[in-house]
């Protein structure tokens, strides 16, 4: 059903990917890829840079729901362990990798939620309840 209302040939689909999970990785790492593309060239706040990644993600508000509802939220989780365990040294102090792996699952954990009441609150309600669980003087690994 997948391939026929792509319109596509079931081989090219296959060719291409393995299953649907392969499908929504690859949709959810271009989105990732490309809100990092602006975050990178403006080098914001951290206050800025969870306004504009919820922002950027209420901007496919439509495409998260049906993932959400579809029950494909943790290819959401391996696309943030992509981007943010890439941007950790492993040479680094193990607290720093453990800090790392807090965040994803804290960010990832703040989506799920606000999936879950249909993207309801504003990008700037989002970073506000983010902004009060993160400690003080955070710097997201992605911007670095």
């Amino acid at each position: 059903m997948l391939v026929k209302k792509a319109g596509v040939n079931r081989s090219t689909y296959y060719r291409h990917f393995t299953g649907k999970e392969d499908i929504i990785f690859y949709f959810l790492d271009s989105v990732m890829s490309e809100y990092l593309e602006t975050v990178r060239s403006q080098k914001p706040d951290l206050k800025t840079y969870l306004l504009n990644m919820f922002q950027h993600y209420l901007n496919y508000r439509k495409q998260m729901l049906v993932i959400y509802h579809a029950g494909l939220s943790m290819v959401l989780l391996k696309v943030l362990e992509k981007y943010f365990h890439s941007q950790i040294d492993t040479g680094k102090p193990l607290v720093d990798q453990y800090k790392v792996s807090f965040y994803i699952g804290g960010i990832f954990n703040h989506f799920l939620m606000w999936f879950s009441r249909d993207m309801q609150e504003l990008p700037e309600e989002m970073t506000e309840y983010t902004l009060l669980v993160l400690p003080p003087q955070f710097v997201p690994y992605l911007t670095k």
